[in-house]
């Protein structure tokens, strides 16, 4: 491939659709092609047009290599997918480390928030990772080592742990398809929908509505007291 590219041509071709197109690209110096070369441009693909946007014909054109190349680090595109994946589970900054084992529990509880945040496009390649593989394991066992340092059994602690996980993904990829489809649209900032049902017909809901989508930071850290308890 002679072309260079300096990067990926969008197509906005309707309100929420982005279409990743590898048009003049830069090319990768022979030899300095690695796994974390070809994660590093995925992320980018990923983070500009969505999952569907990446292939290994668009990464080989964002990177000007072939795309036969990819192939000695990726057997295929689900597997960059997995690996991309256990990235945004692992995090760039390490498991928080204080020797409060609560205290960290909580900071790696919104690291994971902050993660998959960070990468809206991305985040829902998490679930490729059930809990038990990859980087999950280091998350998960310094999760039941806090549970059972403050006082809770083995099956508390993992019954615990699994509420927190469902929780804390569940949370950020709510909040990560609203934040995708406001960059897809141009509308970053834009709150959460709101609730507005009649009252005459949900009474409950409707005295809850207003704080159903309340300030998310503040929804989050609720919700893990409800779980932990208060702090």
């Amino acid at each position: 491939m002679s072309d260079e590219q300096d990067g990926l041509d969008l197509d906005e071709s309707g309100p929420g659709r982005v279409t990743v197109s590898a048009a003049a690209g830069r090319r990768t110096p022979r030899g300095t092609l690695s796994r974390q070369v070809l994660l590093d441009s995925a992320r980018e693909i990923v983070d500009i047009g969505g999952v569907t946007a990446l292939s290994m014909r668009a990464l080989g054109a964002r990177l000007g290599v072939d795309p036969t190349a990819i192939y000695r680090h990726f057997q295929n595109k689900n597997e960059l997918l997995d690996a991309l994946a256990d990235l945004m589970i692992r995090g760039e900054g390490g498991l928080p480390a204080t020797g409060d084992p609560v205290a960290d529990l909580r900071e790696s509880l919104r690291q994971l928030r902050r993660q998959l945040l960070r990468y809206p496009t991305l985040a829902p390649s998490v679930l490729r990772q059930p809990p038990g593989t990859g980087s999950w394991w280091d998350r998960m066992e310094q999760a039941v080592g806090a549970l059972r340092a403050g006082g809770r059994s083995e099956a508390e602690a993992a019954a615990v742990w699994q509420t927190l996980l469902f929780f804390v993904v569940g949370h950020a990829l709510v909040e990560a398809r609203h934040l995708a489809e406001n960059l897809a649209t141009d509308r970053v900032g834009a709150p959460m929908p709101t609730v507005n049902p009649p009252r005459s017909r949900y009474p409950e809901l409707a005295a809850a509505a207003p704080f159903l989508h309340a300030d998310l930071d503040d929804q989050f850290e609720t919700g893990l007291d409800s779980i932990l308890g208060s702090r």
